[in-house]
């Protein structure tokens, strides 16, 4: 049984019952457990599922893109999300604007240059130094795929701050609406920036919604959805934003 194969088997039993033990892996391929261990290696890589300790479990299919693979996404729902976020800016405000896409559209839409931006994203940092914004780029290691920095040294700068507001996109949102992200570096960067904003805001288009991944981020009360429409599960929660202001569930003063 060849490779593209067994992924299929795997994706086809996990649909009927979201989670295998290894055991079980092992009669329904019936190969070696080496094989097995590098099958899952690159079904994880691809978001297909996630690993624990006995098993696998389905994922909803989030996988960590390119920064130009990303841009190129859901472009107009990100403008839109983009240009809420950037008119909740006030002049003088020291704020926080984290890696990924959607963020980086908001930049467009910033108009006062009276402002400070501290930022993990390269693209971002170049971005808001053309339009005369004073950014300051946070010092880490480089993830090339996502043009951004990261790493325990990030998070401690990112924790000496005390931000106005922070802007933070997001890998995707559970059931719960909590924040997620495939990895781990990522994950705490948001959670530290999160922890020192006054208010915080996720940018999150509707396409990524009701999906899973490792990496879990519960909202707190100070933490707003901006998104670009108002889904009927979005409505049963407080705290969201979108470009309709009849659809806006709770003003930010």
């Amino acid at each position: 049984m060849r490779f593209n194969e067994r992924k299929a088997l795997i994706i086809n039993t996990l649909k009927k019952q979201q989670i295998l033990s290894f055991p079980e892996l092992e009669l329904l391929l019936s190969v070696s457990p080496t094989t097995i261990r590098r099958d899952l290696t690159a079904l994880e890589k691809e978001g297909i599922l996630s690993r624990f300790h006995g098993g696998i479990k389905k994922n909803n299919g989030i996988i960590e893109q390119s920064m130009s693979k990303k841009q190129s996404l859901n472009i107009e729902a990100k403008k839109k999300i983009g240009k809420i976020a950037a008119s909740l800016i006030h002049p003088n405000e020291l704020i926080f604007i984290g890696s990924g896409s959607t963020t980086y559209y908001m930049i467009n839409y910033i108009k006062d240059t009276s402002i400070t931006v501290i930022t993990n994203g390269i693209p971002h940092a170049e971005a808001l130094n053309a339009k005369n914004i004073r950014a300051f780029l946070l010092c880490g290691f480089l993830k090339d795929k996502t043009r951004s920095v990261v790493g325990k040294e990030t998070n401690k700068l990112i924790e000496s701050y005390h931000f106005d507001q922070v802007f933070s996109s997001a890998n995707g949102m559970n059931a719960d609406f909590d924040i997620l992200s495939t990895d781990e570096y990522e994950h705490n960067i948001k959670k530290s920036a999160v922890s020192r904003g006054k208010v915080s805001y996720i940018m999150i288009d509707s396409s990524k919604f009701n999906k899973t991944a490792m990496y879990t981020l519960p909202r707190n009360k100070d933490t707003y959805i901006i998104t670009e429409s108002l889904t009927e599960e979005l409505k049963k929660i407080k705290n969201v934003i979108t470009p309709s202001e009849k659809e806006t569930k709770k003003k930010v003063n």
